[in-house]
């Protein structure tokens, strides 16, 4: 279970999101802390992209996430977030979810989301996908036009989002099996070191602010915003990247990027 959060890091977690320290236990702040926190707070996999394993404790979030202003994976990013609701009030808890996103087989339980039992319902809360997931409360078992939750048999409730119409593709499977943080350290240390792991392999920034989404996704910059045309820039040198990193996603780059990005042949 994730202890809430002391005092001091929820004020500099709030702070962070720009959100005020009386917030109500309703499903409005809720949505209101999800949006800030995709809009404030990038999905980056620069750690990992270096060479390094994150550190998960609350303690080590902290510093990195809201002292150094960076943000991180759903291993890193959801479990700041869980602390910080707890805190707050909320009654929530942390689940691992098999990844199914463009893969032909779910894949091992290394990506972790929140769940948040409110007046009686269950909502699936999640800042730490990186791209299609939801970027509000979702009500486990309802659809949206763009998501919906269903129980599949052999795998729990599979989250799917609408890419096209008509066209569903599933995002991640999850059950009600009992998760811990040692759960969360395992999933952490798999997408930090398996062979092959897409974290490993190029450097993966997202940000979600109102309508727009911004993807970095080794020296291509994309920018999808609602009912336009998807615009799209290559980047030439290491140093546009950093100069990306910190004007489009407010993230310090720490050292080792532009080696990173050279010895992974993205240069």
């Amino acid at each position: 279970m994730v202890e809430a959060a002391p005092q001091d890091i929820v004020d500099a977690w709030l702070s962070r999101l720009g959100l005020p320290s009386d917030l109500p236990v309703t499903l409005d702040s809720l949505t209101k802390i999800i949006r800030a926190h995709l809009d404030r707070i990038p999905f980056e996999n620069l750690t990992v992209f270096c060479g390094g394993v994150p550190e998960i404790s609350l303690e080590a979030l902290s510093d990195k996430i809201l002292n150094h202003r960076r943000g991180g994976y759903c291993v890193e990013l959801n479990p700041l977030l869980c602390s910080g609701l707890r805190a707050l009030g909320f009654d929530v808890r942390l689940c691992m979810a098999r990844v199914m996103w463009q893969r032909d087989v779910p894949g091992p339980r290394s990506h972790c989301l929140c769940l948040v039992r409110l007046n009686g319902a269950e909502y699936l809360v999640d800042v730490g996908f990186g791209g299609p997931g939801p970027t509000d409360p979702l009500l486990v078992g309802s659809d949206t036009p763009d998501l919906r939750t269903e129980k599949r048999a052999g795998l729990g409730i599979v989250l799917s989002r609408q890419v096209s119409e008509g066209d569903w593709r599933d995002l991640y499977t999850f059950t009600d099996e009992l998760t811990t943080m040692s759960d969360v350290q395992a999933g952490n240390w798999l997408a930090a070191t398996l062979p092959g792991s897409l974290f490993t392999r190029t450097l993966i920034v997202t940000r979600q602010t109102g309508d727009t989404r911004l993807v970095l996704d080794g020296a291509t910059f994309r920018k999808f915003a609602k009912g336009k045309w998807v615009e799209v820039e290559s980047l030439q040198t290491p140093d546009a990247v950093l100069t990306c990193l910190s004007e489009s996603f407010g993230i310090d780059p720490p050292p080792g990027v532009t080696d990173a990005l050279v010895l992974k042949g993205i240069f």
